[in-house]
């Protein structure tokens, strides 16, 4: 299907020819022509307005889930704390505070560290860092 188009030659030095050559390969163009032709017009065929906004929304939506992903650790990082401040200052003994320690040592996550130590604890805290 022709679209009624036509050529226009365009001449370049050798070392010219080389970069347009090396730019278009970076740029993904399989022929040199589409990649002369979309420069020159100042856009890209291969990212098309609507794809643009179709990425766009898609890495909004992917940083939002991120972001709530970060936030639940860090409400449960923070609860987690403030429970293990509690514990240490009434004074738990020795004993208490090593097994604490022991349990962090071991721990993957956050509340790890409860479960091993005070479970009810660690029921308090997953229900306290849930999403409503």
């Amino acid at each position: 299907m022709k679209s009624g188009g036509s050529s226009i030659p365009v001449w370049y030095v050798e070392e010219d020819r080389r970069r347009v050559e090396e730019a278009c390969a970076l740029a993904g163009y399989r022929h040199l022509s589409k990649y002369i032709r979309d420069k020159s017009l100042g856009r890209d065929a291969r990212e098309e307005p609507h794809r643009d906004r179709l990425q766009t929304w898609a890495d909004h939506q992917d940083l939002v889930h991120r972001l709530g992903e970060i936030e639940r650790a860090q409400r449960q990082a923070h609860a987690l704390l403030a429970m293990l401040l509690f514990l240490l200052q009434k004074r738990a003994t020795a004993a208490e505070t090593r097994e604490l320690l022991l349990a962090c040592e071991s721990a993957r996550t956050q509340s790890d560290i409860l479960a091993a130590s005070v479970p009810e604890l660690a029921s308090i805290l997953t229900r306290f860092t849930q999403d409503c």
